[in-house]
């Protein structure tokens, strides 16, 4: 028989709305290695809402014979509230319609609190450490009185995943290939992750800006460390994977992204059973400093000269801004070039851009004295 999730409703800010987030728990409740997944926080990224799908049709094959070892929670639609919104026939998923703000942006970060909690409560026992400093988190984060319903939403899946050893943040880009983000203290130990995935670009950072929802996750954990030393408890593996672009909802692309999140559970002692040979990885590992997010300087139409997954030189024609208002051929276009070299696995979807709108990201290798300071896009 199919699990039944856990109905958790959302408390109710509007007069005769209210929603809810859909909980699918397999195996058993304290097994080692907890394990999160969650997909769709920016509400328009539906192919990562399918591929959580085929995961949990994959999960459930795997309860119904017991061979969840671990404790997976996977939330299909981690923001019922972001799907709701349609203006028109148009959705817009990424921003809270009622504030302006992102609903990857602004997770409460109870680092500090946390830090203070534990003192003198720690032992040897890294076993044992995880339990206090995770009972600490719950505490600090059921403190929080939420102030509105993304407020809500975000306590929630915090309170899902604050505990977990591995934390799966799944979404999709404008027009993409597969890429991370993950924390530089878990590589090279999300190899496989990245390798089973097929990821073309793994970039590592540490507060990129803006508290995301896996970074803030993480930085209790970190905060202990730093401050009681990085034996004391284990660093969980907190991720956000970006599933290419809007447009790659396909049950063929989704079945393949979550077998390979399958297989990689396995690897990770989650789920019984033989994944096969790891496969080889291939992509780019860099620091997210070296990742070049190219704007257009003008308003116009975006004429791409590159395609996706090519590899360009610093100063390479990457695209031209077409201003078709204007009838002077000398003047209509504006070149955007290349500040780095590396792999072009971003583009944007929609080819409608104005001043200082990013319309492409370059992994490179080494840093750009530009990149400091707030790393995300918006």
């Amino acid at each position: 028989m199919p699990t039944k999730p856990l109905i958790a409703d959302l408390p109710q800010y509007s007069l005769g709305t209210r929603h809810a987030l859909h909980v699918y728990r397999y195996g058993t409740a304290g097994a080692r290695p907890k394990v999160y997944v969650h997909a769709g926080l920016h509400a328009d990224e539906l192919a990562a809402h399918l591929v959580a799908h085929h995961l949990v049709m994959l999960l459930e094959e795997a309860e119904a014979q017991s061979a969840v070892t671990g404790d997976i929670t996977i939330i299909p639609v981690a923001n019922p509230i972001g799907l709701n919104q349609m203006v028109l026939s148009d959705h817009l998923g990424r921003y809270d319609l009622s504030s302006g703000g992102n609903y990857n942006r602004g997770f409460p970060d109870v680092s500090d609190q946390v830090s203070a909690a534990v003192e003198n409560r720690l032992s040897d026992d890294a076993g044992a450490n995880h339990a206090v400093v995770a009972e600490a988190i719950h505490s600090q984060l059921e403190a929080i009185e939420p102030k509105s319903e993304t407020q809500a939403l975000q306590l929630a899946l915090m309170g899902h995943a604050h505990d977990c050893d591995v934390v799966l943040d799944l979404h999709t880009d404008s027009e993409a290939e597969l890429h991370l983000y993950l924390d530089p203290d878990n590589w090279p130990g999300a190899t496989d992750l990245a390798a089973e995935l097929d990821a073309a670009v793994v970039m590592l950072a540490r507060g990129s800006g803006g508290r995301p929802f896996e970074e803030t996750v993480a930085a209790p954990w970190f905060a202990v460390r730093t401050r009681f030393g990085a034996d004391v408890v284990a660093l969980p593996l907190t991720t956000v994977i970006e599933l290419r672009g809007y447009t790659d909802a396909f049950d063929e692309l989704a079945s393949r992204d979550a077998t390979a999140l399958f297989r990689f559970l396995q690897r990770r002692g989650a789920i019984a059973g033989d994944p096969g040979p790891q496969p080889a990885f291939t992509g780019i590992v860099a620091p997210f400093e070296a990742t070049d997010l190219v704007t257009s300087p003008v308003a116009g139409i975006v004429a791409f000269k590159q395609e996706l997954g090519a590899t360009v030189a610093e100063g390479d024609l990457i695209a031209e801004i077409v201003d078709v208002s204007s009838n002077d051929p000398t003047h209509c276009r504006t070149p955007v070039y290349a500040k780095t070299s590396g792999r072009l696995f971003t583009r944007c979807l929609t080819k409608r851009t104005r001043p200082g709108g990013l319309i492409a990201k370059i992994q490179g290798t080494e840093p750009i004295p530009s990149r400091t300071g707030y790393l995300l896009s918006d």
